[in-house]
């Protein structure tokens, strides 16, 4: 028997074994009757004890709809005494009654019906048959859903056969009826559902319903939202935030955003002039280099491993060194990763990708490559192995 269909508030119960068995390597319990709600219809299971051993789990078994209860370690009595964790319990409660006045106000507000649920420990959504919903539509869904959560409307739970469900909202008929009919959850004058689930008594126990985010998801919106206590902690937590952005900015926080968007200007403009501040100084450190290296028959090789650099500016360097003609750069940087960059001027004939191949192997588990003009790799070379790679290059370009 499942108690909690009639009662979703009692945590505490006795009752006896019927069945013993193991379900993926726990011990496992059926009972003549529990408050253990199993996971179903997009609400997780309840967890608590038994006997004052941990239950782990709770689902129900596909061939009869027995209620598994998964153990931590073994319950050895037939008579047992079940703990429900009720914060847990309460949570599912407000958030699964939260979830049919949302899904109804959606359904008056902007005529989009619900296509599922889902409610976990970090996540809480529906998904929407539509996707072109306004920002004032979906406040308006808001306030409509918040109207009968402060109207403290009663809650109900009663049985009907499924030939007289006219105008009961589902979104598939069950394939076992547990209740000997369809069990509807009636909130007063407002939504009529077909659930299983565990809900409170009025809709005053479910605090707020806060809707924090609209995703588009091919041609369905998921709509992710909080209730009651998770409610209060996400705005309390953001609320915190916002304090130290106004402190951060030293502004009112109604000033945050013009101060972010101040902010990110500012940042913009510091970018652009540490670019061309970057850009001038590889410029000059690339003639340097040029000028440092030996010429041979016509042709500057600049052959220098640069420990702990960026990657980004050793490229960069490569670039500028070949824009001239007569040039090849063998650069290189080491530390917490290794990379390579082989590149030459348009009028050299030597096939960079080929001369990276060949010196790969001396990088540990080097890989890469590229095209004639410019190639480049990686691996696990310290920088003396980047060092022998890079001279081993400059001897073979130069055969």
């Amino acid at each position: 028997m499942r108690l909690y269909y009639d009662d979703a508030y009692t945590v505490e119960f006795t009752a006896r074994v019927s069945e013993r068995l193991t379900h993926d390597g726990h011990p496992a319990l059926i009972l003549d009757q529990t408050y253990f709600y199993p996971a179903s219809g997009g609400q997780p299971n309840d967890l608590g004890t038994i006997n004052g051993v941990s239950v782990i789990d709770v689902t129900a078994r596909k061939d009869d709809g027995a209620v598994i209860h998964v153990l931590e370690s073994a319950a050895e009595d037939d008579a047992v005494a079940g703990v429900i964790d009720w914060t847990r319990r309460f949570d599912h409660m407000q958030h699964h009654t939260g979830q049919h006045i949302l899904s109804q106000a959606f359904v008056q507000v902007a005529q989009a019906n619900t296509l599922g649920f889902h409610l976990s420990t970090d996540s809480l959504t529906i998904d929407l048959d539509q996707i072109n919903l306004s920002d004032e539509m979906v406040a308006d869904v808001e306030d409509r859903a918040n109207e009968v959560v402060f109207a403290d409307r009663p809650v109900t739970a009663r049985i009907v056969q499924p030939d007289d469900a006219e105008g009961v909202r589902m979104r598939k008929l069950p394939d076992h009826l547990l209740t000997g009919g369809l069990r509807i959850i009636d909130i007063d004058g407002f939504d009529v559902t077909a659930c299983g689930g565990t809900h409170v008594a009025r809709t005053g126990e479910i605090g707020l319903i806060k809707l924090l985010k609209l995703e588009k998801r091919g041609d369905k919106t998921r709509v992710e939202f909080r209730c009651g206590k998770r409610a209060l902690r996400d705005y309390r937590e953001k609320n915190a935030i916002i304090h130290q952005l106004a402190a951060d900015f030293t502004c009112a926080m109604p000033e945050i955003t013009a101060a972010a968007v101040r902010l990110q200007e500012d940042v913009r403009v510091a970018q652009r002039a540490l670019k061309t501040a970057t850009g001038e100084l590889l410029n000059y450190e690339a003639d340097q280099l040029v000028s440092e290296a030996p010429e041979r028959g016509g042709l500057v090789v600049v052959n220098r491993n640069f420990p702990n650099r960026d990657f980004g500016d050793v490229r960069g360097l490569a670039t500028r060194i070949t824009q001239q003609t007569g040039r090849v750069a063998l650069l290189a940087t080491t530390g917490a990763k290794a990379q390579i960059v082989f590149a030459r001027s348009a009028d050299v004939t030597a096939d960079m990708n080929m001369l990276l191949k060949r010196i790969l192997p001396l990088l540990g588990d080097g890989r890469g490559g590229g095209q004639a003009q410019l190639a480049q790799g990686g691996g696990s070379a310290d920088e003396v192995q980047m060092t022998m790679a890079l001279d081993e290059a400059q001897r073979a370009l130069l055969e």
